[in-house]
């Protein structure tokens, strides 16, 4: 893809929204949630406007309630045309989270999905506090806003291609975006140092991951995510033994493993393969009546859960009727490791060195 047929795809001009910033050059859409019954928005002054025609402005009201039914919206006792776009004198309020920009409410039959519409930059903000410690040093924040925007735009061409109404989720299986109660002074800069900057091989902007700890050395693109890009390479890292996640216990009842593998009553795991950092590659049950499962050390996690295997790096063994994993390292491992930022940042080193060093082959470009 060529820079121009990019920048076609995705420029915008938008009015700024993002404090101390040039102008924001980039819209980006962002699904909150999606469920049945009402969705509560508030807000001061509110107008909506529905199947690009507006409303009467609810100037006198604090918060409107939303329902979809059979494909239209009802708003008190006025019916609207699906989408409909939620403006506020400032902030919104959706679903616990304070948002700059707009909201717009699609139907999917009954269900609506509430869409945050705003300035990428302002996005990036609140982006940074929710994926980085806003204590880091001011060049890993700076490396993790490129990295954050490069995804951010990448997943944009994609919803494009694929016709969806929105670009991104705001939980940690996209990246975590909490809104602008979580904006920082310190990530505010960032990202207003590096406005406009991705990471490129050539001319084309890569799909920039990231991660929390690597444990010593990142994994490749092909063994952790299924996408063997030549940028995402394993490299070494410095977070061995400086991340909270340099050594990590979990523990799993026999139970409880065997339901999220699918296996009753397993009575042995073993790591039989492994990747080229040292990663479990496969991992094998066996159960009592002789059944035996074997699963990828991706889809294991996946199964049990984020948060109670942090990573592919363990090695496993039993305790009684308890299954324990061991390991290092906190996420998929690819692309930049956010401890191992901050420690090259303390080091000296720029934003523009770590991510050198975490995408080999690419440059930083200003494309807005």
């Amino acid at each position: 893809m060529s820079a121009l047929l990019f920048l076609g795809l995705v420029l915008q001009v938008l009015p700024s929204d993002l404090p101390g910033s040039q102008d924001d050059s980039e819209e980006i859409r962002i699904l909150l949630g999606t469920d049945r019954g009402s969705l509560r928005v508030s807000g001061s002054q509110l107008e909506l406007s529905g199947g690009g025609q507006p409303s009467s402005p609810l100037h006198s009201v604090k918060g409107v309630a939303l329902r979809c039914t059979r494909g239209i919206i009802s708003a008190g006792a006025e019916r609207l045309t699906p989408p409909v776009a939620v403006e506020a004198a400032g902030p919104l309020r959706v679903l616990g989270r304070a948002l700059r920009g707009q909201v717009e409410v699609h139907c999917d039959g009954d269900r609506w999905l509430a869409i945050n519409v705003l300035p990428i930059e302002s996005y990036l903000a609140a982006v940074l506090a929710g994926e980085m410690p806003a204590s880091f040093p001011i060049e890993a924040l700076k490396a993790q806003a490129v990295a954050a925007r490069s995804y951010a735009l990448m997943r944009k061409i994609e919803a494009r291609e694929a016709g969806r109404p929105y670009h991104l989720g705001a939980t940690v299986l996209s990246q975590v975006y909490l809104g602008l109660d979580h904006e920082d002074p310190r990530t505010l800069a960032a990202v207003t140092a590096t406005h406009g900057e991705v990471l490129a091989v050539g001319v084309t902007p890569v799909e920039a991951y990231f991660h929390a700890s690597c444990g010593g050395r990142t994994e490749s693109g092909a063994a952790a995510l299924d996408r063997p890009l030549d940028y995402l390479r394993s490299a070494s890292c410095p977070c061995e033994n400086r991340s909270p996640y340099a050594h990590w216990r979990a523990e799993l009842s026999a139970t409880d493993l065997g339901k999220a593998v699918g296996l009753a009553s397993p009575v042995a795991c073993e790591v039989i393969s492994r990747t080229g950092s040292g990663r479990a590659a496969r991992v094998q049950f066996r159960s009592a009546q002789g059944g035996v499962r074997t699963i990828l050390a991706t889809q294991l996690r996946t199964a049990v859960g984020y948060q109670k295997i942090p990573s592919t790096w363990f090695e496993v063994h039993r305790e009684g009727n308890r299954f324990v994993f061991e390991g290092r390292g906190s996420g998929h491992g690819a692309g930049l490791c956010q401890w191992g930022a901050r420690i090259f940042a303390e080091q000296g080193k720029s934003y523009r060195d770590i991510l050198e060093h975490y995408y080999p082959g690419t440059t930083v470009e200003r494309i807005y």
